[in-house]
């Protein structure tokens, strides 16, 4: 191979990685209903009206894409309660999806946001990589069961 031939095909080769770089991940937009029950809740008051709880809950996802699959979730976090009836939590799930892959990610929830927040932060399978996140927002319908919407965006590699 001469000079020429190995220049023009570092070329092509450079001009294919730059495109495919542009063009690498999937993005996706989806909503939909959250529903939730809790497993448990440890909650312990430290000093008068100053709560935390230590929680693990389980999670359906039915997206409002009829297409799109309906993805379990397990989670867990920690809740602090202020003495001003104030509060905030924090911590983390994983999304399983019947294909087999996984989807973790962590949440804020808090007096002061109006809807929650998560981030992706890894995943297993086709998932590998995975980006994104977006906003959800529940209530509680009884002690143990919540329901609400969730919303985001979700990127392959």
């Amino acid at each position: 191979m001469t000079l020429k031939h190995q220049v023009l095909a570092l070329t092509v080769a450079l001009v294919q990685f730059s495109s495919t770089g542009a063009y690498a991940g999937t993005v996706t937009e989806f909503s939909g209903a959250i529903v939730c029950v809790t497993d448990k809740w440890d909650e312990k008051e430290r000093e008068k009206g100053h709560k935390f709880a230590d929680a693990a809950s389980r999670c359906v996802l039915v997206p409002d894409d009829k297409s799109a699959p309906k993805v379990s979730e397990t989670c867990s976090g920690k809740y602090e309660y202020m003495p001003d009836g104030t509060w905030k939590a924090a911590g983390t799930c994983t999304d399983h999806y019947k294909d087999g892959g996984k989807v973790d990610f962590t949440w804020e929830e808090g007096s002061h946001l109006k809807d929650y927040t998560y981030e992706y932060t890894g995943g297993t399978g086709k998932y590998q990589g995975v980006k994104g996140g977006g906003t959800y927002f529940y209530e509680a319908v009884t002690d143990s069961l919540f329901g609400g919407k969730y919303a985001g965006k979700m990127e392959l590699p």
